[in-house]
């Protein structure tokens, strides 16, 4: 009989890219999945976890985050805000750019254990900007000169393995009070073109229109913040979808969450689910400003979901399987199949009343809420932290 490295029994499997919900262990051997077996089986291993009333997903995904901590203000360390809270894997959104991803992938990708992919910055120097104070903000498109196109490319180049897309924030106060928007914006477009990898806009608060936003956006290209409720969004003013919107999405733009401190508002996700419009990516845009709320961590922003109305099938697809398929990865992550690298995070539904605050500050009340329980990555379990309370913020 095989001895298994790690045996998680008798857990509710929830694996959305392979079709599953069902009761069932999961055998790992060498840091991959390497058994799904029928519940309660008499399989032996060195290590074994009862998840009996437990949730068993695939490790989670978080699509948006900002982690280069020191060198960008917005920066926060991935273990302690994402492995620690559930999520083994992370995308960066555009931190660094193409003069600082180097010293990105020595001094944080490749010591760190939470795995991290990330977008090349279009502006060189990354998101250097000045933190909030007195000062006037100095934003990445402040000075187009910093926008090359071969320097962000080459970036990519030389990190093919991680780098996975060219990233802009179209945001006045971040382009000359906008004057420098459209033009960034043509050469992030060149920039990917260059680089062949998808282009990903920031748009809350810019000059520009949606319209012209979502023109510069193909198939495979992302709008991230893509349900607030400030200028330059999805909606009119009475809620409705754009008609430009919808034909981004028939054309297969596709939209990430990017909770943040600003981009995501209650009455415009109501109004877009109910319309059929939900995010492909489930993304909590963790950053220095928002760690302490309203974001906290990613489990919290899945909470909103699932108060919203998504099923937990639908949730975990959102911060797992849906990502793995934007990196190119999804034969190893954000699934449980035999073979897949053994990222596991464990979890279980509390009932019960929750506050939940989006980012204008509107406070609803929710019914359940997810509770990490394990944190495995490539077969090794992590520390996990508490969760932050959501109540004693609002206190």
């Amino acid at each position: 009989m095989t001895t298994f490295d790690l045996l998680l029994k008798n857990g509710t499997l929830i694996d959305p890219a392979a079709g599953k919900h069902e009761r069932a262990d999961v055998a790992i051997t060498a840091g991959r999945v390497r058994e799904i077996l029928p519940p309660g089986c008499d399989a032996t291993a060195n290590e074994t976890i009862d998840c009996n009333g437990l949730i068993v997903a695939p490790g989670l995904i978080d699509f948006h985050v900002h982690v280069y901590p020191h060198i960008s203000h917005f920066g926060v360390h991935p273990d302690s805000t994402c492995l620690a809270r559930g999520v083994t894997t992370v995308v960066d959104f555009g931190t660094a750019g193409g003069l600082t991803w180097d010293g990105f992938r020595q001094f944080v990708i490749d010591r760190v254990q939470t795995r991290i992919f990330g977008l090349v910055h279009i502006a060189a120097q990354g998101m250097l900007s000045t933190p909030p104070g007195p000062k006037p903000a100095l934003g990445e498109l402040h000075d187009l000169d910093w926008c090359d196109i071969d320097c962000a490319a080459a970036a990519v180049e030389r990190h093919r393995d991680r780098a996975i897309g060219i990233k802009i924030r179209c945001t006045g106060n971040l382009a000359r009070g906008g004057q420098n928007e459209a033009a960034g914006l043509s050469l992030a477009r060149k920039a990917a073109d260059v680089a062949g990898v998808p282009l990903v806009i920031h748009s809350p608060d810019s000059t520009l229109s949606t319209a012209e936003v979502l023109e510069a956006l193909g198939p495979g290209d992302v709008l991230t913040h893509c349900f607030h409720g400030r200028r330059c969004g999805l909606v009119d003013g009475d809620l409705k979808l754009l008609p430009v919107a919808r034909d981004a999405l028939q054309r297969g733009v596709l939209l990430d969450l990017g909770h943040g401190s600003g981009s995501f508002s209650f009455p415009v996700s109501h109004a877009l689910l109910e319309q059929g419009i939900r995010p492909h990516f489930l993304s909590s845009d963790i950053h220095t400003y928002n760690v302490h709320g309203p974001v906290f961590d990613l489990l919290t922003t899945l909470d909103k979901f699932l108060h919203l109305g998504l099923s937990i099938d639908g949730v975990i697809r959102g911060a797992t399987a849906e990502p793995a398929r934007f990196l190119g990865h999804s034969d190893e992550l954000g699934t449980l199949q035999p073979g897949a690298l053994a990222d596991v995070t464990v979890l279980s539904i509390q009932d019960g009343e929750f506050p939940l605050v989006d980012s204008h500050g509107v406070v609803e009340t929710g019914r359940q809420r997810l509770q990490l329980h394990y944190v495995i990555k490539g077969g090794v379990r992590c520390a996990t932290l508490p969760r932050p309370s959501e109540a004693a913020r609002l206190v």
